[in-house]
């Protein structure tokens, strides 16, 4: 039995031998093209990532030199030059499109700007193109919030009215700017004299948000509308 077992592992040695004799040459080509395939995936893989690594960096960058924005004198010579150079790196980065993190940082960082400003329609613009490309996530609801308020600043309150639901029935009532979103609508009912809808949006807002034991985090939004309903 030992020796039937030896002879075919023999034969096999044998077989393994011949076939590494002829095809020696094609076996080592083969191998060195797998073996290069592994180094350029090693590297690219490096490379992205450092690419990645930079992106992320820059808007680091960008978001400091915007706070650097707001402590300086708007009318110095200054703070037009630092408007500049954060508008050109923030528009390139954006240009990497808003379905990226950094190029939807880069232009929600635009909007900001641009609200700042008091440029309404160009920040409503920005913060729209930040809310379809991150849609689901906070910084979509961040900006839908921001857009909003660009057009009550445009007194358009229809479309702000709008907006504030959409964050409502897209995100729900316990969503993380739902208490905003709730006594946003409730206010914009009351300033257009709807005192019946802007009276069940703060009771249906003070319910989730201020009484004790419905399950949500106390709010701000749900104590100021405790008070329109207090002195309605």
């Amino acid at each position: 039995m030992d020796i039937e077992k030896n002879t075919n592992n023999k034969r096999v040695e044998d077989k393994l031998n011949s076939f590494m004799s002829k095809h020696a040459k094609s076996v080592i080509i083969i191998a060195a093209v797998v073996i290069i395939a592994l180094i350029a995936a090693c590297i690219a893989v490096v490379t992205i990532q450092n690419a990645t690594n930079k992106t992320f960096d820059a808007v680091t960058d960008l978001e400091s030199d915007f706070t650097a924005l707001n402590a300086m004198d708007p009318e110095s010579s200054e703070y037009t030059e630092a408007v500049a150079a954060f508008t050109s790196d923030a528009e390139a980065i954006a240009a990497s499109g808003t379905d990226s993190y950094p190029g939807a940082k880069a232009t929600m960082l635009l909007g900001d700007l641009a609200y700042q400003e008091m440029d309404w329609e160009s920040a409503a613009a920005y913060y729209a193109s930040v809310a379809e490309g991150q849609n689901g996530t906070y910084l979509a609801q961040l900006a839908m919030m921001n857009e909003a308020a660009c057009y009550e600043n445009m007194d358009q309150s229809d479309i702000a009215l709008g907006l504030y639901n959409e964050v409502l029935d897209t995100y729900g009532d316990r969503g993380v700017f739902a208490p905003k979103a709730m006594f946003s609508v409730g206010r914009i009912y009351a300033e257009q004299g709807e005192s019946a809808l802007a009276e069940a949006e703060f009771e249906n807002l003070t319910g989730l948000y201020l009484v004790p034991g419905s399950g949500a985090m106390p709010s701000e939004y749900a104590r100021m509308a405790e008070a329109y309903l207090i002195n309605y």
